[in-house]
């Protein structure tokens, strides 16, 4: 295998693992699942006796587990217990990658949906599962429930491979300022009917971070508007401010009470050591002017957003506002793991 083949080989590998995020699971979901094929909404329901249902090992394709050749409706279903952290509105079900579309319960209530379902199948295979869950529907003194619609439309099907977890982004609370959760939104696309059943969907708004596609917006490359309007306490200093606008796909604008603060092409003009990773890796971090911010009144954040193709979005946190002391370590760490696997493999072929 000569070097420009290992060198292709190796980028693909680092990209889809080189932005190493803060996230601290709190149940691993990996390991065996109820399966049925088929499909019946009672399935759904943390109610119903799924006792006679066939183990299967999650992530692996259903093919894998021994359904050859199957295409079509399936479920899955697990319970779980969970502790969230106090603070925490929120926390993130992971389901890695499915393919071709799914729909995801927790508790009987519609948490995410990828994809469309048949006949007219829309695949979503390569978009990582990442559902906002909020803190209210979780049983924090027993059993919770999982179930997963998923709708293959030809070869492998199921949930095939990724993170298989429910977590929280620890960075998320050294925000001063928390941004996220409920962004305006504005595309060329309308949101896919199946979401408006999801039941943190709100009209004109997404839920910030997370692939758009992951919230109901399949197949939107282009551009697309973030909007967010806040308070920034009157009693916090606005001297040596850092604005986190999280992990794009693909490139940013970044405009605050009407002033451009940053975008991607300008992190990588001041930061040689992101020239080693593409735009959708880079974590934005922004230093906010000491004139801009509104102390004790209204601000607004505007986030102009480029995907090429694939998934895209603001996907990955920290999402919000600190200081400079707080910011660096974590844009230290998110510099390091960006760099590391690629840099290596250039030091062993290039030194």
């Amino acid at each position: 295998m000569n070097k420009i083949l290992i060198l292709v080989i190796i980028i693909a590998f680092s990209a889809g693992n080189a932005h190493a995020k803060e996230l601290k699971s709190l149940v691993n979901l990996k390991g065996y699942w109820k399966f049925s094929i088929g499909d019946d909404p009672q399935w759904a329901s943390p109610d119903y006796n799924d006792s006679k249902w066939t183990k299967v090992f999650v992530p692996q394709s259903w093919e894998q587990n021994g359904f050859q050749n199957y295409n079509g409706y399936a479920w899955y279903r697990k319970n779980f217990t969970i502790t969230p952290p106090k603070s925490a509105q929120y926390v993130y079900l992971n389901m890695g990658n499915i393919d071709d579309a799914d729909e995801v319960y927790v508790n009987g209530r519609l948490v995410g949906a990828s994809g469309q379902m048949g006949p007219l199948a829309q695949t979503a295979h390569g978009i990582p599962r990442m559902y906002p869950v909020p803190g209210n529907i979780l049983n924090k003194e027993g059993s919770n429930l999982i179930a997963v619609r998923v709708f293959d439309d030809y070869n492998d099907g199921g949930i095939t491979g990724g993170e298989i977890n429910i977590s929280f982004d620890s960075d998320q609370f050294k925000m001063t300022v928390d941004l996220s959760g409920y962004w305006d939104f504005e595309s060329s696309r309308q949101v896919d009917k199946s979401n408006r059943k999801v039941i943190t969907y709100r009209e004109g708004k997404i839920f910030v971070p997370g692939f758009w596609e992951a919230r109901g917006y399949n197949q939107l490359d282009g551009r697309a508007v973030y909007t967010k309007a806040f308070t920034y306490p009157a009693n916090l200093s606005t001297r040596d401010q850092v604005l986190f606008a999280g992990v794009i796909d693909d490139v940013d604008e970044v405009y605050l009470n009407g002033e451009k603060i940053g975008s991607s092409s300008q992190l990588r003009r001041k930061n040689r050591r992101y020239s080693y990773v593409s735009d959708n890796y880079i974590l934005r971090a922004y230093d906010i002017p000491d004139h801009l911010l509104n102390r004790g009144g209204e601000n607004t954040i505007e986030i102009m957003v480029r995907d090429h193709t694939g998934p895209g979005g603001i996907y990955d946190g920290p999402i919000g506002i600190t200081d400079r002391e707080t910011a660096s370590p974590i844009i230290n760490k998110s510099m390091k793991d960006n760099r590391n696997s690629f840099q290596k493999f250039l030091d062993y072929w290039f030194d």
